[in-house]
C-alpha cells in the first residue's frame, strides 16, 4: 500500500510538472512571463468621446497627391511624424511638426531595397526599421529615407519593437512552433520564447498596433487577449494588467477564432481590447470594442481606477501613439463631424478638412 502511494504521488508530481511545462511550450527556450498583475475592472463603457479636448493642437498634413489612403499607425521621433498606411496603400511617410512632407521610405518591388508587403515599422536613433512580411526580411533606412541594408529572417512576424540593447521583441503569427512573443537578437535569432499560442488558436484577427512605446517601457497586447504586458526597454516583463469587463469578456472559444465570433453574430455581445494600449503620464489609454461600440478606457495607473471620460482633459481623436509626453491621434472630416463641441477648431482647419485633408491632433 505504501509503495502504491509513493508511486501515485510520484506520478502526480510528474503530471503537474508536465502540465506546467506544456502550458508554456515544448520549446526548451521558453520563459513563462512572471510579473505583478493588476486587475482593471470595467463596469461600463462610457468613454466614447463626444467633444474635443480644449487644449488639443492640430497639424495639417501637406501630403503629396496619391499618397496614403488611411492612417493605421503613427510614431513620433525627434519631432518627425511617421505615418503608416498598412492596409490600403501599404506605405510609410514622414512629416515635420508643421505638416510638411519629408520622405517616403522604400517602395513595392523585388529589388533588395524594396518590399512586397510592409507589415510593421519602428524608429530609433539609428534607423527606420521596416519589416516585409511576404519576403521575411527587415529593411533598414536612415531617417531621411536612404536605404542601408536588408536582412532576411527565418520567421514571419506580426509586429516588433527595437530594444535599447539593439535586440528585438517580435510578436509572431500562429505557426507550427506556436511561438507568440519572442526575444530576438540583432542577428535575428530567437533567444527566448516569452509567450506561446494554444494549438486551438486560429489567430485570425489582425490589429495594426501590437506594441506601443511609453518612455522606457514597451506595451504589448495581442488581439483578443485580456492581458496587457509592460516590458522594460531591454525586454524584461515588469508588469501586466488583466482587463475584467464584468462578464462581457470574450469566451475562450471565440478568442481562438474571431471569424467564428463574426459568423455567429456575437461581436456586439462582448467587450475586448481593440488595439494596443498607450501610457500617457499616469494614465493608460486602452482602445476597446464594447458591445459593438468603439472607444477608449482611461485607467489611472496610480489610483488603480477606471476614469470617467468626462474628467479626462485633452481628449484626442483616434489616439495612436504617445511620444515626448504628448498623445497623438488623427482626424478627417467624418471623424470631425462625430464630435459635439468643436469650438476650438479653427476655420483654417475646418476648411482643410472639408477639402479632404487629414490632420494630426495632439495634446
Amino acid at each position: 500500500m505504501k509503495n502504491n502511494l509513493v508511486t501515485i504521488t510520484f506520478m502526480t508530481i510528474l503530471m503537474v510538472v508536465a502540465i506546467s511545462f506544456e502550458s508554456c511550450n515544448n520549446n526548451k527556450k521558453i520563459s513563462c512571463i512572471n510579473a505583478p498583475v493588476d486587475e482593471v475592472k470595467v463596469s461600463a463603457m462610457d468613454s466614447i468621446p463626444s467633444s474635443l479636448g480644449d487644449d488639443v493642437s492640430f497639424i495639417m498634413l501637406l501630403e503629396p497627391q496619391n499618397t496614403f489612403a488611411e492612417i493605421n499607425s503613427i510614431q513620433v521621433f525627434n519631432d518627425t511624424i511617421y505615418i503608416f498606411d498598412k492596409n490600403t496603400r501599404n506605405m510609410l511617410l514622414s512629416f515635420d511638426q508643421n505638416g510638411k512632407y519629408l520622405a517616403t521610405f522604400g517602395q513595392k518591388g523585388n529589388a533588395k531595397n524594396e518590399y512586397s508587403r510592409l507589415w510593421a515599422f519602428d524608429v530609433d536613433k539609428q534607423y527606420v526599421y521596416m519589416y516585409d512580411r511576404a519576403k521575411m526580411k527587415m529593411l533598414f533606412f536612415t531617417h531621411d529615407s536612404k536605404f542601408i541594408k536588408a536582412v532576411n529572417t527565418n520567421f514571419r512576424e506580426d509586429s516588433f519593437k527595437v530594444l535599447a540593447d539593439g535586440n528585438y521583441l517580435f510578436s509572431m503569427p500562429q505557426s507550427d512552433s506556436h511561438n507568440k512573443l519572442c526575444l530576438v537578437d540583432n542577428n535575428f535569432n530567437i533567444t527566448n520564447v516569452l509567450l506561446t499560442f494554444n494549438e486551438k488558436d486560429m489567430d485570425n484577427l489582425a490589429n495594426c498596433n501590437l506594441f506601443q512605446r511609453a518612455d522606457d517601457r514597451i506595451i504589448y497586447n495581442k488581439e483578443l487577449s485580456d492581458t496587457i504586458y509592460a516590458f522594460s526597454d531591454k525586454g524584461k516583463c515588469i508588469k501586466s494588467y488583466c482587463m475584467d469587463f464584468s462578464g462581457l469578456n470574450v469566451p475562450q472559444e471565440y478568442k481562438y477564432d474571431f471569424e467564428k465570433l463574426m459568423e455567429d453574430a456575437k461581436e456586439d455581445s462582448y467587450a475586448y481590447i481593440d488595439d494596443c494600449p498607450m501610457i500617457h503620464g499616469s494614465m493608460m489609454i486602452v482602445p476597446v470594442s464594447y458591445k459593438g461600440r468603439h472607444g477608449v478606457v482611461y485607467y489611472d495607473l496610480q489610483g488603480k481606477t477606471v476614469l470617467n471620460a468626462n474628467g479626462v482633459k485633452g481628449e484626442v481623436p483616434n489616439p495612436l501613439c504617445v511620444s515626448g509626453g504628448k498623445m497623438y491621434g488623427w482626424m478627417e472630416l467624418d471623424s470631425y463631424r462625430r464630435y459635439g463641441k468643436k469650438s476650438n477648431v479653427s476655420d483654417e482647419v475646418v476648411t482643410f478638412l472639408n477639402t479632404g485633408g487629414r490632420v494630426i491632433v495632439f495634446s
